[in-house]
């Protein structure tokens, strides 16, 4: 749908109630058409809410896997599970925890909830006798889908095998199980690698073994995404939807907050292996590629289009938001963002990070890749390198500028973040942001400001 009020002359084109319309969540519309008697309506939205993470996901699932070989090229593979088993032992610090209360239940069912909320995996129903639970992924959606795209044969170095034979990002889900593992006191959590993708998972009892965990409801709804059962009802002409649609944008939240905290305390091993300088290196060399391969998709959009797809991104980034218009760029006011903001507020599932803990460290100096703040959150320095990922060729009108960060806005917890996306006729850029990421200003269209 377009909803420009104006005609392309005038700069200020939306009113305060499209803005809105733009940043409300497909959620809220799935619920008025719903209200409405529109099925068809519903079909539609359900269909976008049921890929709307599916760009967050595709970047979280290809920056950690490269993060990882980056690592091992760096340090050497046993330097590389030293950092994994590190990273692992604080990610899984919860797990461990609810492991020792007797809470396996809990545990499982949490750890079921990270692979059911990863878009393009197709977790089964769970299988339970007395000794174990199993969930097959068929595939998985991580390393299953990278394996789908044959990326470990196409960039080894990136995605290929190591010296046991399993590719990179399976040796972050191995790295994950074995911290569990260690700090339960036994195996409780392992994989099994199948082919094209498919991966089973076992969940070995302990405190529980010889009783039955899980319902028959449980088995066959756990691991099946709340979109998912609401397509299925919509399928059979059952229409009483609203229990599965409300809040939805934010049912991703369990695999989004585990990969967000993971790429934190990666930030982290990053620092203290060479400090900033490492850590502005590991982000041009993991993170950029993968950020600037989606400049062609962004740079076709019209403006409408991208404040849409902006907006889209923020519904499923956990965030909740604001969206305004000016002259020559859309900004959206993050109050939280919902990585950086929340991982600052100790707002995440299951209270996995706090700044202060073990790999999680403030950056105490000024440095381009903490926008030249000191003590800045460690997490946010992946914003100053899509920063200056776009920045440095703003003067390409082809360049997208769809996703700019304002590093200074939130210098306290409690603070908001601002993102501004540029609109394609937009000519002078704010030369503060440039300076935040130690780039001299440029104007679109070539020169400077």
């Amino acid at each position: 749908m377009n909803i420009r009020a104006a005609s392309e002359e005038e700069a200020m084109a939306y009113t305060r109630e499209q803005l809105d319309e733009i940043a409300e969540p497909f959620e809220t519309k799935a619920l008025r058409a719903l209200a409405a008697g529109d099925i068809a309506q519903v079909r539609a939205l359900l269909a976008q809410m049921r890929d709307g993470a599916a760009g967050l996901d595709g970047l979280s699932r290809h920056t950690l896997a490269r993060k990882a070989a980056k690592l091992r090229r760096d340090f050497g593979e046993d330097g590389a599970r030293d950092a994994l088993r590190r990273i692992s032992t604080q990610l899984m610090r919860t797990w461990i925890e609810q492991y020792k209360a007797g809470d396996e239940k809990g545990a499982i069912a949490d750890l079921v909830a990270v692979y059911r909320e990863q878009t393009g995996g197709a977790p089964q129903p769970l299988n339970e006798d007395e000794e174990k639970i199993t969930l097959d992924l068929a595939p998985c959606g991580t390393g299953g889908l990278l394996d789908r795209q044959k990326l470990p044969q196409k960039h080894p170095d990136h995605y290929g095998p190591w010296s046991d034979g399993v590719p990179t990002y399976c040796q972050i889900c191995k790295a994950w199980q074995a911290a569990l593992n260690a700090g339960a006191g036994g195996d409780v959590w392992t994989t099994d690698k199948g082919a094209n993708g498919h991966c089973r998972v076992t969940f070995h009892k302990r405190a529980s073994k010889g009783q039955t965990l899980f319902s028959e409801q449980e088995k066959r709804e756990l691991p099946q995404r709340r979109v998912d059962r609401a397509i299925e009802k919509l399928e059979r002409g059952e229409t009483d939807l609203a229990p599965l649609i409300e809040g939805q944008r934010k049912d991703g939240m369990p695999w989004h907050d585990f990969g967000v905290v993971c790429l934190a305390h990666f930030y982290a091993i990053a620092l203290e292996k060479g400090g900033p300088d490492y850590l502005d290196e590991t982000l041009r060399e993991t993170y950029e590629p993968a950020f600037v391969a989606g400049f062609p998709r962004y740079a076709a959009l019209s403006d409408e289009e991208l404040a849409r797809e902006i907006a889209r991104t923020w519904n499923y980034h956990c965030a909740d938001f604001t969206l305004t218009e000016e002259e020559d760029r859309f900004v959206f006011r993050l109050d939280p963002c919902g990585s950086g903001g929340r991982l600052y507020r100790r707002r995440m599932w299951r209270d996995m990070f706090r700044y202060g803990d073990p790999l999680s460290p403030l950056v105490p100096a000024q440095h381009p890749i903490d926008f030249n703040r000191a003590n800045a959150p460690s997490y946010c320095t992946h914003c100053a390198a899509s920063n200056r990922a776009q920045l440095s060729r703003a003067d390409d009108p082809a360049t997208p500028l769809f996703f700019v960060a304002d590093g200074h806005a939130q210098m306290k917890p409690g603070e908001a973040c601002k993102l501004y996306a540029y609109k394609k006729a937009a000519r002078d850029i704010d030369p503060a942001l440039f300076a935040q990421v130690g780039l001299q200003p440029k104007r679109r269209g070539g020169g400077h400001s």
